[in-house]
């Protein structure tokens, strides 16, 4: 849409600035010039459901001003979702305190998930999307169990999707969903996914919450019982949209423990 291209082509500009930086590093590797960011209460200025909720510090945190130390995340290099197109350590780019997840016209495209692990707890992003012609991409948050993500299957039959973005119906927009042993639940949003919002989920023995910008979204006694890492993937759907490139920006990730300090 022509409203766009202007914020397009300023990400397409300062990511060909960042061709040096691509982020190539294996699991387990030293990251030189890696810093660990240093985690402060919510954002002021942005509504999110920490700072609506009062959920305190947290435990860890990714503000993407530097390199991605691989102690703190896995790399996604492996086929793509359902096996189709790939996603590729050159896809991931890391510049003006932002993470892009590039996605080429051919299924070529990105996917990252953090090491830092919890069983019961909270986890927020901020995160929008450039469309770039496409609608087969679509951006995802979610938690998936230990070890999980890039080619690796769930084997507990446990995932949360606190973004996801599907068509239905007849309706690009966001989607929650939630899949336990017991079956599978979802709920959809109106918002705008190519502005920025904050997407949150909380986890506890009492069921799973799901928050944008702060204001509640989904709610189901059903929770995940396994330990779960916070993943951050843009997923090819070939057929399901125009084909084109598409990218997703991620200004930061939380991760906050159930029961911070101040907190209920």
């Amino acid at each position: 849409m022509n409203h766009r291209l202007p914020a397009r082509t300023a990400v397409l500009g300062l990511v060909t600035a960042l061709a040096a930086g691509v982020i190539a590093a294996a699991p387990g590797a030293a990251a030189s010039g890696a810093a660990k960011a240093v985690c402060g209460p919510a954002p002021t200025g942005q509504a999110s459901a920490a700072g609506t909720l009062g959920w305190g510090t947290p435990s860890w945190c990714a503000e993407f001003d530097g390199v991605l130390d691989p102690a703190d995340w896995v790399i996604y290099d492996s086929a793509g979702h359902a096996g189709k197109g790939r996603r590729s350590p050159d896809q991931l780019y890391v510049g003006n305190g932002s993470l892009y997840l590039y996605g080429r016209a051919d299924g070529t495209t990105a996917g990252i998930g953090a090491r830092h692990e919890q069983t019961y707890g909270r986890w927020e992003t901020r995160v929008r999307m450039y469309e770039g012609g496409a609608t087969a991409y679509r951006p995802l948050a979610l938690l998936w169990p230990r070890d999980g993500g890039g080619d690796v299957l769930s084997t507990t039959g446990e995932e949360i999707d606190f973004l996801g973005v599907y068509d239905h119906p007849g309706k690009w927009r966001p989607n929650f969903y939630l899949q336990t042993p017991q079956g599978e639940e979802q709920s959809y949003s109106d918002v705008e996914v190519t502005t920025w919002h904050t997407y949150a989920v909380e986890v506890s023995p009492q069921g799973t919450v799901g928050y944008i910008d702060g204001k509640e979204w989904f709610r189901s006694a059903r929770h995940t019982t396994g330990v779960m890492q916070p993943c951050l993937q843009l997923d090819w759907f070939p057929g399901g949209g125009t084909e084109g490139e598409a990218w997703m920006e991620v200004d930061w990730l939380r991760v906050y423990p159930l029961n911070a300090a101040g907190t209920g």
